[in-house]
């Protein structure tokens, strides 16, 4: 397998999912083995574009906005994962009505209250 290509064909993926929210986790999943790829991880890759090609048109719309404002948003939830007891926070931020970043991770400590979780998300 060409090493080379699939770096390509992952990092091509990896810029579509700035506006294709809904194949980030995919792509992030895929994109962990650039330097040692396998056919089964070329293969997944491949899966992601059979996606896209079956769903168009439901990637993000940049439009023009009367609104000219920066607003975020962040939550959290809190013992997300029973397991280990740690929370999962996550923010988006919308720049003149589009949204422009969004992240989601698990929060490093464990959190003995809900307030305490959203505190540390809003941190």
């Amino acid at each position: 397998m060409d090493k080379g290509m699939y770096q390509r064909l992952v990092g091509k993926l990896i810029y579509l999912s700035h506006t294709r929210p809904d194949i980030t986790y995919a792509v992030s999943i895929v994109s962990q083995f650039m330097h040692s790829p396998s056919k089964r991880h070329l293969e997944a890759a491949y899966h992601i574009l059979k996606y896209l090609k079956g769903t168009p048109g439901k990637g993000l719309l940049f439009t023009k906005s009367q609104d000219k404002g920066i607003v975020g948003y962040v939550d959290s939830d809190w013992v997300g994962v029973v397991e280990d007891s740690k929370s999962t926070s996550g923010y988006c931020t919308k720049l003149w009505g589009n949204l422009v970043t969004w992240r989601s991770k698990k929060q490093q400590v464990v959190s003995r209250s809900s307030a305490e979780a959203k505190y540390r998300s809003i941190a």
